[in-house]
């Protein structure tokens, strides 16, 4: 009997491992072909979820931060519950040690656990903003890479792997986005598909209008020598007007901290001796 147990045992076992196995080839087979969003997650009830709007901006932010991912959202989501809730665990541990309750100072407890919450959309938001400044940054010398490339005679399918291939020094994130691209194409995806994934994962202003200029060129004979030099001056103009708007920004930030730290010591050195003459004229009327 006990023999027949353990044989049923470790026949259970050796199914579920069979299934297990079955299941992570199914999962890979989806994130290979682009399909992981099809079948819905585990998703957190909807009093603490992202749902409508604060959904759609969490996930646009979080493709232009770099999360390619199609259930990048609702890990988010478990993510920032779980900092949140051990934030709170962590704030009435110290309330415990410095005043005797995990209740102790409900305030701090409340705090700590409302800018957690709060910190990590902000975090993402950091992240997407430094994502989108260095893809801005890089589309100026990709576009003159794709332009001399194809002014010397290669087809626009021959650039796309060069680039993905030869210039991840020169242009790392925009490689890396286009290797992105060569492996769809190389699994078989239909150019339009493959250039829209592209668009998607950019996700920067433009990048549409790219995607949407590549597939003319392709199917229609668009000549890409005016357009693209057209992208590279527009680029080129935002980068410069970002790169002006961050020096306005570093003119107000100097003049904060030099009324911080310097008007004190300035008031301190021009208005100290009038003050002390003063109380001085002061105290010898008043003997």
């Amino acid at each position: 009997m006990g023999a027949l147990f353990l044989l049923c045992a470790a026949l259970g076992v050796a199914c579920a491992a069979m299934g297990m196995r079955m299941l992570l080839a199914d999962r890979r087979l989806e994130a290979r072909l682009g399909m992981a969003g099809d079948r819905p997650g585990f998703r957190l009830p909807a009093a603490f979820g992202a749902r409508g709007r604060d959904r759609s901006e969490i996930a646009d932010k979080l493709m232009l931060a770099g999360f390619q991912d199609a259930r990048a959202a609702d890990r988010f989501v478990w993510a920032r519950m779980a900092a949140t809730v051990g934030a709170g665990l962590a704030a009435m541990l110290v309330s415990r040690i410095g005043w005797g309750g995990f209740l102790a100072q409900p305030l701090l407890v409340v705090i700590v656990t409302g800018l957690t919450y709060v910190g990590a959309k902000q975090a993402i938001h950091l992240l997407a903003a430094r994502r989108a400044r260095a893809i801005m940054a890089e589309f100026p010398f990709l576009l003159d890479l794709m332009l001399m490339m194809l002014e010397s005679g290669i087809s626009l399918d021959q650039c796309f792997r060069s680039i993905a291939r030869d210039e991840a020094i020169a242009v790392p994130h925009h490689a890396r986005l286009i290797a992105m691209l060569v492996a769809d194409l190389d699994r078989g995806m239909r150019y339009e598909q493959a250039l829209d994934r592209w668009a998607a994962r950019v996700a920067v202003n433009g990048a549409k209008e790219l995607a949407a200029l590549f597939r003319q060129a392709l199917f229609q004979g668009v000549e890409l020598a005016p357009a693209l030099r057209e992208f590279v001056r527009e680029f080129t103009q935002r980068r410069v007007a970002n790169a002006r708007e961050a020096m306005g920004g570093i003119t107000v930030r100097m003049v904060v901290l030099m009324i911080l730290f310097f008007m004190p010591a300035l008031f301190v050195v021009l208005g100290g001796p009038p003050v002390v003459a003063i109380f001085d004229t002061l105290r010898g009327v008043s003997q």
